[in-house]
């Protein structure tokens, strides 16, 4: 087999002597006390890669420093250094946004006049929608102008009729806030793509790292509080509905802009306490023909936390009462008008086209209100004579609405109308029609009536104490969320090894001084400083086998020490096994003796 054009990158210059990660630094300088003066040490340039039927013997050595609960704690300023894709990859709760939207909702309603007179019209125009009561209603233009004549003719006020029809006083809102929120968070903010879906590491139930995010939630992930939530009109912006179709339908996007977020104070701190075998795992790296370290990080993950000591996690500082400064939602509209039904079927919604439109256009969020607050009005009937009495024995007019929602309005033929009472509808109806014409108001044209709203010093909802508890029990869940970060913590992987030796410890009866070759993993690659692996896992045959074509494995994912990812093969003196690395050369290992308890030669051969 010819060797791939792409070759595996360079190892870091000095590779045969990696630096200590920060957590082995600290923990060393926890164990070691007093001071030396500085060596400088020379060196070796990195011996020349083996040409074919070529060997090289080298010596492996597996060594353990345990510490045990050793503690770090990390600045908001060490945090943020960690790189970005690191960050982002650690989960830490599902956010229940719905007092947000509520309370973006009420800053809306209760903006200063003079606030609301500097709006574009079409936002100016939502902020009388939504405050909109039964004596506040402007009917005008709509099919509800008829109630004015009924009004007129029996000598009741229109505010009044329909203040019985939804049964609420005549200065109460029609869409009361928590509808309206319900609406919008359903309709909007329920059908962005990055608010029911969020990536996460693979699992078994989750093959492929996707996890469905909580109803009417965001996920909040560390690196939105080290940045104080930085990427919200990023992420919650326009995006496609299909991540795999980036140029197919979109969502429009529920915040268009935020600023003022403080999450994590200045003084901010994030404390871990870990059991961990500090020191890397010594490997052959084939292609350069030498020994690599690989981060024992990944695989101690499992036990790397201990999860019934309350301390093993601690974040300080972090925002009270957490809030943001300014934020600007985002509705658009229709760009063509749509009319309210007329006819009961199809059940349960009618014939309005405005069921038919994308969920997070205004006219669907509006009807979606009102057909929520259907919902709440019990069905009865209104009769209504002269004077605005319902005590005479001549009543010409009747409101009614059923439990469907359904709306009648009655008015006997004694009645002499300008024009004729409004034709049945469901309440939604009624609602989406004076709504759209209402929105319009300022002569706006169909399809410019998009609106944008900005509030400020929006609460979020959520105490810090809840949201800290929240985070330490979905982190104790699944630590997997936290593999990356341990291993920037513990960064001391230095070449790019393919294979390595382990040592089980005696834990179980399993006598500590069995060598075992483990095969490499996705998670053992090496990443940059940007936190992106620096080579492709590109191993078409990954783990040992008996012979050189690899037709016989002989290693398994059998768990060790809680090790079921890495295929492994135990290994004695005058063993021979063949592998082949990510670029497609094979190999030959022979195992050699063992100079000491904790150390093994092995004689590497290209063999093609």
């Amino acid at each position: 087999m010819e060797a791939r054009d792409t070759p595996r990158p360079a190892p870091p210059a000095g590779h045969r002597l990696p630096r200590l990660g920060p957590l082995l630094a600290a923990a060393l300088s926890c164990a070691l006390s007093g001071c030396v003066d500085a060596v400088t040490v020379e060196e070796e340039a990195p011996p020349p890669a083996l040409g074919v039927r070529e060997s090289r013997t080298l010596t492996l050595e597996f060594l353990r420093f345990d510490a045990k609960r050793f503690a770090k704690t990390l600045t908001l300023e060490e945090l943020r250094a960690i790189p970005k894709p690191t960050l982002e990859a650690i989960w830490l709760l599902d956010l229940d946004i719905s007092a947000l939207i509520e309370n973006a909702l009420l800053g809306i309603m209760h903006m200063p006049p003079a606030d609301v007179e500097a709006l574009p019209p079409a936002s100016r125009n939502l902020v009388g929608l939504l405050n909109m009561t039964p004596e506040s209603a402007d009917l005008r233009g709509t099919s509800l102008e008829g109630l004015l004549g009924v009004g007129n003719a029996v000598g009741l006020p229109t505010s009044k009729i329909l203040a019985d029809l939804v049964g609420a006083d005549g200065n109460e809102r029609l869409i009361p806030v928590e509808i309206a929120a319900q609406a919008v968070l359903e309709n909007l903010v329920s059908t962005h793509p990055n608010t029911q879906a969020r990536r996460g590491p693979p699992s078994s139930e989750h093959p492929d790292g996707i996890y469905p995010v909580a109803p009417r939630s965001i996920p909040v992930t560390l690196y939105d509080v080290v940045s104080d939530f930085a990427g919200l009109a990023e992420q919650f912006g326009p995006t496609p509905l299909d991540p795999d179709d980036p140029d197919g339908p979109r969502h429009p996007g529920f915040i268009k802009a935020t600023s003022g977020v403080k999450a994590a104070l200045d003084h901010f701190t994030m404390t871990v306490r870990v059991n961990v075998n500090a020191l890397p795992y010594k490997g052959v790296d084939a292609t350069a023909a030498d020994v690599a370290s690989v981060n024992s990080t990944p695989g101690q993950i499992d036990t790397l936390f201990d999860f019934s000591e309350p301390d093993w996690l601690e974040l300080n500082g972090l925002a009270e009462g957490l809030s943001i400064g300014e934020l600007t939602m985002a509705i658009p509209e229709s760009p063509m008008y749509l009319p309210g039904g007329t006819a009961e079927e199809p059940s349960p919604r009618g014939d309005s086209p405005v069921w038919e439109q994308p969920p997070w256009e205004l006219e669907h969020i509006l009807a979606r209100a009102g057909e929520l607050r259907a919902a709440l009005i019990e069905d009865h009937c209104s009769s209504y004579g002269p004077q605005g009495t319902s005590t005479s024995q001549f009543e010409p007019v009747e409101v009614c609405i059923d439990e469907r929602g359904w709306t009648e309005i009655s008015v006997d033929d004694s009645v002499v109308l300008e024009e004729p009472p409004p034709p049945p509808s469901y309440f939604w109806d009624i609602l989406v029609e004076v709504a759209q014409k209402r929105l319009h108001d300022g002569d706006l044209a169909e399809g410019d009536a998009n609106v944008e709203v900005t509030v400020r010093d929006v609460p979020v909802g959520v105490e810090t104490d809840d949201l800290v508890a929240r985070i330490k029990e979905n982190l104790a869940n699944d630590p997997a969320v936290l593999k990356d970060m341990a291993i920037e913590l513990n960064d001391n992987a230095a070449g790019d090894a393919d294979f390595y030796l382990y040592q089980p410890s005696t834990e179980g009866g399993v006598a500590g001084r069995r060598d075992y070759l483990y095969f490499v993993a996705p998670d053992d690659l090496r990443k940059d400083a940007a936190g992106a692996r620096v080579r492709d896992y590109a191993y078409e045959n990954p783990g040992f086998f008996s012979d050189a074509e690899l037709t016989k494995k002989v290693s398994t994912t059998e768990a060790i020490d809680g090790d079921a990812l890495h295929e492994k093969v135990e290994v004695e003196p005058g063993d021979t096994l063949y592998f082949e690395d990510d670029e497609g050369r094979r190999y030959a290992i022979e195992i050699g003796d063992k100079p000491s308890a904790h150390r093994l030669s092995l004689t590497l051969t290209r063999i093609q």
